[in-house]
This record gives C-alpha cells, sequence and structure tokens, in this order.
C-alpha cells in the first residue's frame, strides 16, 4: 500500500521540505559568486544576476502558480513544479556559459515558485483550524532556514566537489519530495470549470483595493530583502573587519541565525493569542534592534549576536505576513498569496543589486539602510 501523508504532522512535513528545497535554491549562489566570477570572468555586478534572475523569476511565478492553484488542484501544481524545477537545476549545473547560468537560473526561480506559495495557500484548506497557524509558521520558517541551509550546502558541496554538484545533487530529494506532494489530502474546495470556486474568480487587482492586504504587502517587501541583503554583505564584512575568510569558517558566522529560525516555529502560538498585526509589529522591531546592533557592532561576538536577534524577529514576523494576507485575501487566499509571493520575489531579486551597489559604502550603511525598512514595515 503506497505511502500517503495524511496527518497534519506528515502534511506539515511534506510541505515544509518542498518550500525548505525551493527557497534554498535562491542562495545558492550567494557563497558561490567568487567561483563563478572566476569561472566565466565576470565582475560582482555582473555576476550577481545569477541570483537576481532565480529572484525576478521566481517573483513572476509566485502570480502564475498561486493564481493557478485557486483553479487547479493544488497537489498537482505542487508536485509538477518540482519535477520540473530538478529538470531546470540539472540544467543549471550544466550550464557552459554565463549567459545560459542566467538563463537556467531564471528558469529554476520560475519552476521553485510552484511550491512555497502554494504550499501557504494549501495550509488553509487541509488543515484543522487550531493547527493552520503552526503549519504557517513552519513553512514560513524554512523561508528563513533555507537562507542558511542552502549557503551551507552550497559552500560545502562547493568547497569539496565544484559548483556544478551543488546544482546536481539537489535531483535526490526534489523528485521524492514531489512524489509525497502529489498524495496529499485532497482540499477542501472543489476547483474546475463548473465547480464552485468563490475565490477562483476573484482576481489580484480586486483584492489590491482591500486595505489590510496592501499592508501586508509592503511589511513583506522588507522581509527577503533585509535577509538576502544582510547574509549577502556579512562574506566581505567579516573578512575585512575580522580576517574571516574560507568557507567553512563563513559557514560558522552564519550558525547564530538557526536558533531563532527554530524559536518562529512556535509563532504560531503569538498569532494564535496576539493576532498577525500585533505579532508582526513587535517581530519587525525585533528585527530592527538586531540589524541596527550588527550595523554598530564592534567585536565579532555582538555581530552575531545582532544577527540572530534580527533572524529571530524576522522569523517571527514572516509567519505573522503571510497570516494577515491569507486573512485579507479569503477566500481567494491562493491570489493573496500570489501577490505576497511576487513582492518577496521582487525583493530577493534588489537584495543583491543593494549589496553591490552599496559595497563601496560598507556594512554599517547598508544595515542602516536595512534597519529603516524593518523600522517603516514594524
Amino acid at each position: 500500500m503506497a505511502v500517503r501523508p495524511t496527518t497534519p504532522a506528515a502534511v506539515i512535513a511534506v510541505l515544509m521540505a518542498g518550500a525548505l528545497l525551493a527557497g534554498a535554491q535562491l542562495y545558492l549562489t550567494v557563497p558561490l559568486l567568487p567561483e563563478l566570477m572566476t569561472r566565466f570572468h565576470v565582475d560582482a555586478p555582473a555576476a550577481a544576476w545569477a541570483s537576481t534572475a532565480f529572484g525576478l523569476a521566481y517573483a513572476a511565478g509566485n502570480l502564475v502558480f498561486g493564481t493557478v492553484s485557486d483553479r487547479v488542484d493544488p497537489r498537482r501544481v505542487m508536485a509538477a513544479g518540482l519535477v520540473a524545477n530538478a529538470v531546470a537545476t540539472v540544467a543549471a549545473g550544466l550550464a557552459p556559459t554565463f549567459g545560459l547560468l542566467v538563463a537556467t537560473r531564471t528558469l529554476q526561480g520560475f519552476t521553485a515558485a510552484a511550491f512555497p506559495p502554494v504550499a501557504l495557500a494549501f495550509v488553509g484548506e487541509v488543515l484543522p483550524p487550531r493547527r493552520r497557524a503552526f503549519g504557517l509558521a513552519g513553512i514560513s520558517s524554512c523561508f528563513l532556514l533555507a537562507g542558511i541551509a542552502g549557503q551551507a550546502y552550497a559552500l560545502g558541496v562547493g568547497a569539496t566537489l565544484g559548483w556544478t554538484w551543488v546544482y546536481l545533487l539537489l535531483v535526490a530529494p526534489l523528485l521524492p519530495c514531489a512524489w509525497f506532494a502529489a498524495r496529499l489530502p485532497a482540499p477542501t474546495r472543489v476547483r474546475g470549470r463548473g465547480a464552485d470556486r468563490p475565490g477562483g474568480d476573484v482576481g489580484l487587482w480586486q483584492l489590491l483595493r482591500r486595505p489590510p492586504l496592501l499592508m501586508g504587502y509592503v511589511c513583506a517587501a522588507a522581509l527577503l530583502l533585509t535577509f538576502v541583503a544582510m547574509y549577502g554583505a556579512l562574506n566581505a564584512a567579516v573578512g575585512d573587519r575580522y580576517q574571516i575568510t574560507g568557507p567553512w569558517p563563513l559557514l560558522l558566522v552564519r550558525l547564530p541565525g538557526l536558533p531563532g529560525i527554530v524559536a518562529g516555529i512556535g509563532a504560531g502560538w503569538l498569532i494564535n493569542r496576539l493576532g498577525p498585526y500585533r505579532t508582526g509589529g513587535l517581530a519587525f522591531l525585533t528585527a530592527a534592534t538586531g540589524m541596527c546592533v550588527e550595523a554598530t557592532a564592534g567585536p565579532l561576538w555582538l555581530l552575531l549576536a545582532g544577527s540572530a536577534v534580527y533572524v529571530a524577529g524576522l522569523a517571527v514576523a514572516i509567519p505573522a505576513a503571510v497570516a494577515s494576507v491569507g486573512a485579507a485575501s479569503a477566500p481567494a487566499r491562493g491570489t493573496g498569496i500570489a501577490g505576497y509571493g511576487f513582492i518577496i520575489g521582487l525583493g530577493a531579486a534588489a537584495a543583491p543589486l543593494l549589496v553591490a551597489g552599496m559595497a563601496d559604502a560598507g556594512f554599517t550603511a547598508l544595515a542602516g539602510v536595512l534597519t529603516g525598512l524593518l523600522l517603516l514595515a514594524a
């Protein structure tokens, strides 16, 4: 008898795994940029497009797949997206030129977007109400965990096997995850032509007339923009300030963020107790405090402590933002989450360009700008 993930815990585990695999791909090129610059003979601003192209395509894919999931069985969307993403990932690993690498990274970003926004909307249809906030928190935590796990994976595999295998080895977990996604429980809402689809006929432009949804989108802009930018600039910062170089030392400076991400899984309790708006406001203030510490830190331990506080705040802010967007866009959650995914994708795409543009200003100036964005979101 085929194994089917039917319990709430099993459903959340499959959705978290898929979100982690999809999200981690955004960060693969962050630690690989020096090697890509040498391999393809490009400068830093040009090499940043290997990440930016992924982010832009991911943003566009969110609009497509999130909306499609309001009309098509979301399990099929997620499973097919992971299979297509596996093909694109192999193509990226085998790209012989930088132009083809950017093209395949674009395809990789577009197909990766078939999973996270659909999974976030799927939680509201397949989990019992008392488990939804925890499901959202668990999946949302994977967006940040993907940042650390993706960079750690790329650093480790790239240092031992080379950058090509960073992409090729991802196929092994992608295909089994697609198999499990196709066997998740059926959603409660019927889709398809002639079905009663109360949310399927609501377009994104109609949803944008709702002020609470617009507020959620404005806050979402600060999420991955600050996260990708901070970690994208961290390598140069610790190298210049503390002479920390090499793949394994650079991996260690990312580890202080892990406890905060784990703590973010418990954000469901705060959301249930305080509501998404109060929880989000407090979380963004916490993240801004941590980023401010990073901007002004002298000793290394204070910089790492600031990064831990920042990540902990962001780990709670993400599920709060998702919960507010989901509530404001009901019953068209797929379409509303699609817009959310588009916004965070744009932020992730803009981050490498922001880091490259502010390289001469230094890490302190960049962290100051990011602190201002977090305060605005709060």
